[in-house]
């Protein structure tokens, strides 16, 4: 199985969505966190030294719960073949954080995590993932969990720390994928 988190840009709860499904299925997932970026050299990272240094998304996936992690990065022009190239080396049940996937891999299912209003994207990248997205998470400060359709409203800070009826929400939700 293949999950696609995407989001309209820093802090829109991709990270923490992945942390969640890292926690509720723990040694179950390997990540790929990917960085198209010109400042970046092209690489597929998996130095252990460099996935842990303190506050950065793979550290928390690998303290999470995460069976490997690897941090895909490097020039637009050659994200793609990198990730399809990091994925050889990774088992059966991925998740991938970044909106650039959606262009080089058919997943199995997609999420698309935002705090604004749906509507308001303005970001091309983001605006995409949204429309490919099988789940829009509203990633809201003060919201108790509620669905409509494929609508999620949800604090993830909250589901983080207690993931409760989300958890079971979630796991139906896998079930029709698997």
């Amino acid at each position: 199985m293949i999950i696609i988190v995407t989001g309209n840009g820093s802090n829109s709860g991709k990270t923490t969505l992945i942390r969640i499904i890292l926690s509720l299925y723990p040694d179950i997932f390997d990540v790929v966190k990917l960085t198209p970026s010109d400042r970046l050299k092209s690489a597929i990272e998996v130095d252990k030294s460099e996935l842990l240094k303190d506050r950065k998304d793979t550290a928390f996936f690998m303290r999470e719960g995460a069976r490997k992690v690897v941090w895909v990065h490097g020039k637009a022009k050659d994200i793609g073949s990198l990730l399809k190239s990091s994925l050889t080396q990774l088992g059966d049940n991925i998740i991938i954080e970044g909106n650039s996937a959606l262009r080089y891999i058919k997943p199995d299912l997609t999420f698309f995590t935002t705090r604004r209003e749906l509507g308001s994207i303005v970001n091309k990248s983001a605006a995409f993932a949204e429309s490919m997205a099988d789940y829009i998470i509203l990633n809201k400060t003060s919201v108790n969990y509620s669905r409509s359709g494929n609508i999620l409203n949800i604090s993830l800070l909250k589901a983080l720390a207690d993931p409760g009826e989300f958890a079971n929400e979630f796991s139906k939700i896998l079930q029709k994928f698997k």
